[in-house]
């Protein structure tokens, strides 16, 4: 867990802290040199946040929505805090943990992956089951199945909302199914395990997966519409 948050500094204070950049303006002294106007912020809030000396050295060293290592001293200003910036670096995203940036769901999203992939798991249809688990399973889908917000905004905008979205899906999906004995719950389940995955099936990655599994297409929609 990163320290101090946002919300956590206090004026007249020496910080030095990660933060992500949230807008990067590059402009200039009446000597013509530059200075940086920022805005840094966590999941708790932003702050104001400006440099004036040594910028031409860091400059085109990072850019909006990099992950900035800063010192500096937090003033007032306008009756808003500020933080007047002395060093700064670029930090590297695998360095930092997302959850301390967005908001974040309140589940862990290993739990929530391994929950889903039971489901996938348990569905009866072979080739159902097979081309799920491709989807699943995949390398280069599974950690950002993990961590991807549902939507931009109205419903599940946060760090694992994908996966909250899913699950919930795949829940309606039992209930519809206990409640419509005609329904075939198997198919209920794969498209709902797969609602957002369109785009990924289109990846050599996730047709590669498909392919190697030896999923037949027709063999999936004749036996799961059956």
């Amino acid at each position: 867990m990163k320290s101090p948050y946002v919300s956590e500094l206090q004026p007249n204070n020496v910080v030095t802290a990660t933060f992500l950049v949230q807008n990067k303006d590059i402009r200039q002294k009446k000597t013509g040199e530059p200075w940086l106007a920022l805005i840094l912020g966590d999941r708790t809030g932003e702050i104001e946040a400006k440099m004036w000396d040594n910028v031409s050295e860091v400059v085109e060293t990072f850019d909006r929505d990099d992950f900035l290592r800063v010192r500096g001293l937090v003033q007032v200003h306008h009756n808003r805090l500020q933080l007047a910036i002395h060093k700064l670096q670029k930090q590297d995203a695998a360095s930092v943990d997302y959850t301390d940036y967005y908001p974040a769901s309140e589940r862990n999203p290993d739990e929530m992956y391994r929950e889903l992939r039971d489901i996938a798991a348990g569905i009866g249809n072979e080739h159902l089951r097979t081309l799920v688990l491709a989807v699943i399973d995949d390398p280069v889908t599974a950690p950002k199945l993990r961590i991807a917000p549902a939507a931009k905004n109205v419903h599940h905008a946060y760090l694992g909302g994908l996966l909250e979205h899913v699950l919930s899906m795949c829940g309606l999906a039992k209930l519809v199914a206990s409640h419509y004995r005609d329904v075939d719950v198997d198919l209920l389940l794969a498209v709902s395990s797969c609602t957002t995955s369109a785009r990924w099936m289109n990846s050599p990655t996730i047709a590669a997966s498909v392919t190697a599994a030896r999923v037949n297409y027709s063999d999936i929609f004749t036996s799961g519409c059956a």
